[in-house]
């Protein structure tokens, strides 16, 4: 193969190929062998291809494929919140993860950042030795592990049922979503917890996925949300530990209630109480990903991430 890379947001042509590769080298990934892939059960697309449909709507110009003349060698899926840039696992071929190809890809996902006056950029990672190094070249640095646990569908119900007991909580509506209050409780704790607002996705997981959503409360105040579902498990934000764990109580339930799948849960390593529960529940930990910011911000504390595609 001669002639020189190039990288440029990806096409509504080339979009389907990339998630078939996607998927197949997040199978090859340690820890990550039983991750779903559309082409088992075509009817059912995998979280990775539905998030990635998502921000192919809303974020096209963050969607980025390398490539040599016809040939497509991989792409990287970036998108703003806030004032944040997040930087998706890269997926190339094996052969160009260590080289200029992955050096050009995350230098325009970066660029793509600063054009759009981003004032951090994140990076929820996989895996990849090559890829940590080249974040570091670029000033990301580690954070903590983010934890992949897994637990059969009805021990998930179980021990849901356990922590959504901790303190009041109810699943919402969508009619009490469509109040000005409820938005502005979930935009709230996002900040708190998760450092942006996220309104478009937000609105994906419910219009879309579908996914159920609960509220817990501390007294009078909103203290934290969950959303479940089927195929995942989050997010989960809170502004304190205790609503935090009754909140992913909820989650555990609404995912564990919705088919005979193991349920998966991204946990941060700094959301100590959480990943206590869950690996005294008996939750497997398959994999260890690793969470890298430019600046120390948000610790993730009182958080559980939504799937592997958006942090």
């Amino acid at each position: 193969m001669t002639g020189k890379a190039k990288v440029q947001p990806v096409s509504r042509a080339v979009l389907e190929p990339l998630l078939q590769l996607a998927e197949q080298l997040r199978t090859d990934l340690p820890g990550w062998h039983d991750a779903p892939v559309s082409a088992a059960r075509p009817a059912v697309p995998s979280d990775l291809a539905l998030d990635l449909r998502h921000l192919s709507r809303h974020d096209a110009d963050g969607l980025l494929v390398a490539s040599i003349g016809d040939e497509v060698l991989g792409f990287v899926a970036c998108y703003m919140r806030s004032r944040q840039l997040n930087v998706g696992q890269p997926w190339l071929l094996p052969e160009h993860e260590n080289g200029p190809v992955a050096e050009l890809l995350v230098r325009r996902a970066l660029r793509y950042g600063e054009r759009f006056g981003a004032a951090d950029a994140v990076a929820h990672l996989l895996g990849g030795a090559a890829y940590h190094a080249l974040l570091f070249h670029f000033g990301l640095r580690p954070r903590f592990p983010v934890y992949r646990l897994t637990l059969p569908a009805e021990r998930a119900r179980v021990v849901g049922q356990r922590l959504l007991s901790l303190m009041p909580g109810s699943e919402q509506t969508h009619a009490a979503l469509e109040k000005r209050t409820a938005t502005a409780d979930l935009d709230r704790l996002d900040r708190l917890a998760r450092g942006v607002t996220r309104a478009v996705d937000q609105e994906y997981w419910l219009a879309e996925r579908s996914l159920r959503l609960a509220t817990v409360r501390d007294g009078k105040r909103i203290a934290a949300y969950a959303y479940g579902g089927s195929g995942q498990c989050g997010p989960v934000a809170a502004t304190t530990p205790d609503a935090g764990l009754a909140a992913l109580g909820w989650a555990l339930e609404f995912a564990g209630e919705s088919g005979p799948h193991d349920v998966t849960v991204l946990a941060p390593a700094t959301f100590e109480a959480a990943v206590d529960q869950l690996l005294d529940a008996g939750a497997r930990c398959q994999a260890t990903s690793v969470w890298m910011t430019r600046h120390p911000g948000s610790t993730l504390e009182r958080f559980i991430l939504p799937s592997a595609t958006i942090a």
